[in-house]
């Protein structure tokens, strides 16, 4: 167990230890390097360059994703005594604490849904005044950027939010979004270069956190990043805000996120995967919970997965613009993995869908692999697990083809008969994608 203590002064903040792990957060005061760990540091500034007042609750809300994100990162998960589940003790500053503490229970209970993690939330008042807009033409200019815009929509860098953006910018859509990201290193390049395919302006608000460890950690960051997620979102809504105080319209509410249906239900392939290897960063059941909480706080805001009932490979064969999409493949990040070395492993389950997507829709120049020929790891047993999975997926389904129960070990699903028919369809075809490719390649 480990306390977490955030705050923007590290004069305001306990020395650290073993089970004492202080955050500064902004760039409002002198980093403190030694002393503390550190992240959003550029964040007000970004706000700043928007151009327009910010929600003070949306300001809230990033520092909460911030907290969130700084803590799963900070915490190796291998000091958990199961090695996964951690117990995270958080205290937050926020502009409203009271506000934020009448919905923590609902908040720390979908966030351990999606890390597996237990949270413990606590509030105190910050003492951080809003960041103002920055007075210089370049911010103007920011400003202006934003009139007519009247949707937020994720863009990662991934296939999906490539093809989710090319369906909008680049087709007969009367969307006009705003493109938020959350870049981590080596990223930006990569998303700049997918945003050079679309067609039609947009609006874009880019940062990173960047979580970086004290110089007194003995150990290093943790990498499965399940709450990724609820950052990327946390952004989104802010960017909401900044897009109706530029418009002068409260009735902008709509945040896209282009997923596949498949990868967002994420059924565990296996038994011991449930909870650790299946993510849940889209999960339906967690997008409907957090939307619902956030309006509990007063944001009005609608998550929308245009892609709910399609797989990754219909996603391609459908898009609007397909010499688009064919040059946004190679340039576009699925792997689980990519952190590590900079190149997609080829192997992950990430990787997995997305290769049988490519031969499913047809294209042929894909991103370079660390492993493209699959048969040359399966002696590898670190490699080869997630294949294997797969393998043992597809032969347990056609034995015995209950679908609807795989789904629900993932999580809840949707009350209405026909929405959870329609996921059940999806998963399934898309897990005859995998399977196809597989076929292909002689493993299954």
């Amino acid at each position: 167990m480990t306390d977490f203590y955030f705050h923007h002064d590290p004069d305001q903040l306990p020395e650290y230890s073993g089970e004492c792990h202080p955050v500064q957060i902004f760039d409002s005061h002198l980093l403190n390097k030694y002393k503390c760990s550190h992240a959003s540091k550029e964040l007000l500034t970004k706000i700043r360059k928007l151009g327009v007042a910010i929600n003070p609750d949306a300001l809230d809300l990033v520092t909460i994703a911030t907290a969130v994100t700084s803590a799963e990162t900070f915490e190796p998960r291998e000091s958990a005594p199961n090695s996964w589940s951690r117990i995270l003790n958080l205290q937050i500053p926020v502009l409203a604490p009271d506000k934020w503490e009448s919905v923590a229970k609902n908040l720390e209970s979908l966030l351990g849904f999606l890390t597996g993690d237990q949270w413990k939330l606590s509030f105190i008042k910050s003492e951080l005044g809003l960041p103002k807009p920055i007075n210089s033409k370049q911010s103007k200019i920011a400003a202006d950027s934003l009139k007519g815009l009247n949707t937020v929509c994720l863009f990662s860098g991934g296939l999906d939010s490539a093809i989710g953006a090319i369906d909008i910018l680049n087709g007969n859509s009367d969307i006009r979004p705003m493109l938020v990201s959350h870049a981590y290193r080596a990223d930006g390049a990569k998303q700049q270069d997918i945003k050079k395919l679309l067609k039609k302006p947009f609006g874009e608000f880019s940062y990173s956190i960047a979580p970086q460890l004290s110089g007194q950690a003995k150990h290093a960051n943790d990498t499965s990043m399940r709450g990724r997620s609820f950052n990327f979102l946390a952004m989104a809504v802010l960017g909401v805000t900044a897009l109706r105080k530029a418009n002068n319209d409260d009735t902008i509410s709509h945040i896209i996120v282009p997923e596949n249906g498949y990868i967002s239900i994420n059924p565990p392939l296996t038994r011991r995967r449930i909870g650790s290897h299946s993510t849940r960063t889209t999960h339906p059941n967690f997008l409907s919970q957090l939307e619902l909480l956030l309006n509990d706080v007063g944001f009005n805001i609608h998550f929308i997965n245009p892609y709910q009932f399609k797989t990754k490979g219909e996603m391609l064969a459908e898009c609007v613009d397909q010499d688009a999409v064919k040059k946004a493949i190679p340039l576009s990040v699925s792997c689980s993995h990519w952190h590590r070395e900079h190149i997609q492993c080829g192997y992950c389950l990430p990787c997995l869908i997305r290769r049988a997507s490519i031969f499913h829709a047809g294209f042929t120049k894909d991103a370079d692999y660390a492993v493209p020929r699959l048969k040359s790891i399966l002696n590898e047993s670190e490699k080869r697990d997630d294949v294997h999975a797969v393998q043992t997926a597809i032969i347990r389904l056609k034995k015995s083809p209950d679908y609807m129960a795989w789904l629900r070990q993932s999580g809840p699903l949707p009350q209405n008969k026909e929405t959870r028919e329609e996921l059940e369809s999806t998963v399934k075809r898309g897990l005859a994608e995998v399977e196809a490719f597989l076929k292909s390649v002689n493993l299954a």
